[in-house]
């Protein structure tokens, strides 16, 4: 049986979590619809075969994929009012004297096994605070929304809750989310009555955020809104390329007045972290300029630390920036719940760090993770992030809670950092 699990457990297939990166169809709204469709028809260990697409199912899918298509994204856009303060939190502990502490994870919402792992080691760390990085799958409907983040019964598969910190837990907006057009995001995981608790009264209001020390700003931003591109031509990968037919992850015009209105990140100079779902670059995977663009004047002169999801692996970049936009340490944390892939590459951006287990140059054998359909992914996890006055440090974690890698950044009064590298047990640098 499985750790953690009781006798009557039957989660999602990670297996079938694994069909997002098909070739052509892969990491699209209609590849994702095609998951949904199949998960009924899935064994929990086993990926159906493809014929159990072509089932009585076909045209109900079909159907909704139609409507999904037309819906169009949830509306109003949410957002804070003009202040100065709305949208900012103060950060603060549960007890008022310990450092902060706030545990991470990014796509992480599939209702697989390895996301209840992981839930439940972000949760035995006693986090202050949680954050997901985005991405409810497959479509972030209300019944996926309800038994793979929220933990409630919906269908037949174990539900499986995102973990809560002891003051407050946030989300951010990925484009699985607004594959379905994003209501039950921002009604169900947000909103006045949604599951996201600010710890200063009120729920998250908005798909964007501040959290604040006297020292630090972690902002989450929306890269999500504007993540779904053209129906069925922004979905092939040559095609999506081109402006027109795919999407830019463009962050919407009141994120960036409340940034200028009620963060002033020029203004108020801190050290930042950056937190978003879709990557500013990246050695595997198209990368998203467009936020850093719109960033440029709001964070001209300073470095960052820029954490974000969307690749499922975890990768850790060197002081970089393709654009000279925004100079940033970046961080992939895309592990938490789909299976973690094992693609190396040896291209710019500089790569510093990965998880060699299962890598084709890596050890065979007890360091495999084993998907169930006879093939093998990565490691999932999740990272724990201390505030302890002006040092930030990041641990990161393993579905067993084995500590990976450890660093940590000085925040300077001028906003900028100072790196150190503390350890890296597992992880290591990739093969040249």
């Amino acid at each position: 049986m499985l750790k953690g699990s009781t006798p009557h457990s039957r989660f999602k297939s990670l297996s079938l979590a694994k069909s997002s990166n098909v070739p052509l169809l892969g990491r699209t709204r209609l590849m994702a619809h095609l998951q949904q469709l199949a998960v009924p028809l899935a064994p929990t260990t086993n990926y159906p075969k493809l014929s159990a697409f072509f089932s009585s199912q076909l045209w109900p899918w079909i159907w909704n994929y139609l409507k999904g298509m037309f819906r169009g994204r949830y509306k109003p856009y949410p957002t804070y009012a003009s202040d100065g303060r709305d949208g900012v939190y103060t950060l603060r502990t549960s007890n008022n004297c310990d450092p902060i502490k706030i545990a991470i994870a990014g796509d992480w919402g599939t209702g697989t096994f390895e996301a209840f792992e992981v839930a439940a080691k972000m949760s035995d760390s006693d986090p202050d605070y949680t954050i997901h990085l985005g991405d409810v799958y497959y479509v972030g409907d209300g019944r996926e929304v309800q038994e793979n983040f929220l933990g409630e019964n919906a269908d037949q598969f174990t539900p499986v809750k995102f973990p809560k910190g002891a003051v407050g837990t946030f989300a951010l907006l990925g484009n699985h989310e607004m594959y379905g057009g994003g209501q039950p995001y921002f009604t169900e995981m947000i909103g006045s009555s949604g599951y996201c608790d600010t710890g200063a009264g009120e729920k998250q209001k908005a798909s964007f955020f501040c959290l604040e020390t006297p020292y630090w700003r972690i902002i989450g931003l929306d890269t999500g809104y504007n993540s779904v591109g053209t129906p069925i031509l922004g979905s092939i990968p040559f095609i999506k390329k081109i402006p027109w037919f795919g999407a830019n992850c463009e962050l919407r015009p009141e994120l960036l007045s409340w940034l200028s209105t009620n963060v002033k990140p020029q203004q108020n100079e801190k050290a930042t972290l950056l937190l978003s779902h879709h990557q500013y670059y990246s050695v595997y995977e198209q990368a998203y300029g467009r936020p850093a663009e719109q960033l440029k004047d709001l964070f001209a002169g300073q470095k960052v630390v820029w954490l974000w999801g969307h690749e499922h692996r975890l990768s850790i970049y060197d002081e970089y920036s393709p654009d000279q936009n925004v100079i940033c340490y970046g961080r992939c944390l895309g592990n938490g719940g789909m299976p973690v892939e094992l693609e190396v590459t040896g291209k710019a951006p500089p790569l510093l760090f990965q998880d060699p287990r299962g890598l084709p140059n890596g050890e065979i054998g007890s360091n495999q993770y084993a998907v169930g359909d006879g093939t093998y992914a990565g490691w999932n996890g999740f990272l724990n992030l201390t505030l302890n006055l002006r040092t930030m440090t990041i641990d990161y974690f393993d579905l067993n809670n084995i500590k990976l890698f450890s660093e940590s950044f000085d925040g300077n009064a001028d906003g900028s950092l100072t790196y150190t590298l503390l350890s890296h047990p597992v992880l290591q640098e990739p093969a040249k």
